[in-house]
């Protein structure tokens, strides 16, 4: 076993986080799951990394503020999560049984940690389905965990800041990336020390590829995208509008200088996403602030143009030298051709299986679709699909505060943009544990609640009615959210 610095880090704040608030953990979560390329302790062949480690401390700690039943509260047929638990268990007993009775059936790329080529092979037993198995299980607990610490007072208004704060380190971390390079140093190769081929510090039309804390660039477009989703719409409704503009304004211009297709992509697709949005419905004033928006983007960008034709001809030539290399000529390079055929193979692996699929971690692919129904087939497809369809579909009640109502329509708006992105890019079933914050937010403002808030208040009020007295009941204003408090200490 190998404990590293991160994994002592990892501890401490861990066990600090037990003994606090709640907030504690929701910051960890969110902050630690930046380090997706350090290692904190090693098993053998198998590397943990920080937010893997820290989940222990997470879900602890929300065992010990609300208790399993609240916990399972999550998994309500009525709710999102029943559907993530669902699919979870599919693909577990899938990664197990299908690689063993579809034995040698059809070819896959295979998620195979033995050997670091990817070559087409019978379909067998990896090590993919192990792994992939874990970090599915890791989903569901972050999920279920952050939904019950969302039920606490104030947890909107907490998992918002620690987004804000995982999105100033983010920046940070691209700016020190993109400059340590300039000057020929290295810095942030001490965060990437996971067991994962680091092509950072690589060039594109002259431009250094940015990756931030990431060991390529599109794993860190990937993950600034719904970041900056995020913020851009806490913008748009108006709350905290000067902090969620600045880190909107920072993450788009870094994912802009990234050079990363996968960046460019996936900001076209949420373009058309937040054309069709309605903002106005959280906040009144979201509307003209959402016309003015595109007002001032429409005008900087023609004048950009203009100015670029007229003075600077010379990088009108880069410029297009570099479209061509980053988004155009991309399906015709050697490693589009390459993921190409990792989709093609995929669906082919779909059909071979009559949509029953191969098991989870059996291929990689790249479309997080296409590694959707190769791997879980029709049942897995649908199960996900109802997860997402419910969270980002179920109607948001207007008697929530606005912080709830806000930082939830940005964390849906944040889902839509990693699956975005995703589908373009995405080699297996894992999105991380930042995509399942987002998840938890977006889909646990229940409608139910405010109904049993407004029966709870009928009952005091018809009370008052039909005992009259001096000491008359007067109805209770209650905020439509359920609170958990936590129990007191004794001695």
């Amino acid at each position: 076993m190998e404990l590293t610095i991160f994994g002592i880090i990892v501890f401490v704040t861990g066990m600090v986080a037990l003994y606090t608030s709640h907030r504690a953990v929701i910051y960890g979560m969110a902050v630690y799951s930046l380090f997706g390329c350090a290692l904190a302790l090693g098993l053998g062949g198998i590397g943990i990394l920080p937010p893997q480690l820290f989940l222990a401390f997470f879900a602890l700690r929300a065992f010990n503020l609300v208790g399993g039943k609240k916990l399972g509260d999550a998994f309500s047929m009525d709710k999102p999560g029943f559907w993530l638990l669902c699919n979870c268990l599919w693909a577990s007993v899938g990664a197990i049984l299908l690689p063993r009775l579809l034995l040698g059936t059809t070819f896959v790329f295979p998620v195979d940690r033995s050997t670091d080529l990817i070559l087409l092979q019978p379909l067998r037993p990896v090590s993919g389905n192990l792994s992939q198995v874990v970090y599915c299980i890791g989903d569901v607990v972050v999920y279920c965990c952050m939904y019950a610490f969302l039920k606490c007072r104030g947890a909107y208004r907490t998992f918002a800041n620690a987004i804000f704060l995982l999105t100033l380190l983010d920046v940070l971390a691209g700016v020190i990336d993109a400059v340590s390079h300039i000057v020929g140093i290295d810095v942030l190769s001490l965060v990437k020390t996971a067991q994962f081929a680091d092509l950072s510090g690589e060039e594109l039309g002259g431009l250094v590829r940015i990756s931030g804390t990431f060991s390529e660039t599109s794993a860190f477009s990937t993950f600034t995208l719904p970041l900056f989703v995020f913020c851009l719409n806490l913008w748009l409704v108006g709350w905290r509008p000067k902090l969620a503009g600045a880190l909107a304004v920072a993450t788009g211009a870094l994912m802009l200088l990234s050079t990363s297709g996968s960046a460019y992509v996936g900001m076209a697709g949420y373009l058309i996403v937040l054309v069709f949005s309605r903002p106005h419905l959280v906040a009144r004033d979201a509307a003209v602030r959402k016309h003015r928006m595109w007002i001032i983007s429409a005008c900087m960008g023609v004048l950009g143009v203009l100015y670029v034709i007229l003075f600077l001809p010379g990088v009108v030539d880069t410029l297009g030298q570099f479209v061509d290399a980053a988004i155009l000529s991309k399906a015709g390079s050697s490693s589009g051709v390459e993921r190409m055929s990792w989709n093609t193979q995929g669906m082919t692996n779909f059909f071979d299986t009559y949509g029953i699929g191969v098991g989870l971690g059996s291929i990689r692919a790249s479309s997080f679709l296409v590694v959707l129904l190769g791997s879980l087939g029709i049942v897995g497809a649908v199960c996900y699909g109802m997860f997402v369809g419910k969270s980002l579909l179920s109607p948001m009640p207007a008697h929530y505060p606005i912080t709830e109502r806000a930082v939830c329509y940005a964390a849906r708006h944040s889902m839509i943009s990693a699956l975005i992105v995703a589908s373009t890019s995405a080699g297996v079933f894992e999105l991380g544990s930042c995509f399942y914050l987002f998840a938890a937010a977006a889909g646990a403002l229940s409608p139910l609640a405010s109904r049993r808030v407004f029966r709870r208040q009928g009952r005091v009020a018809s009370s008052a009615y039909v005992w009259p007295s001096r000491n008359v009941v007067e109805p209770v204003d209650v905020e439509p959210v359920e609170f958990v408090t936590q129990p007191k200490r004794r001695g």
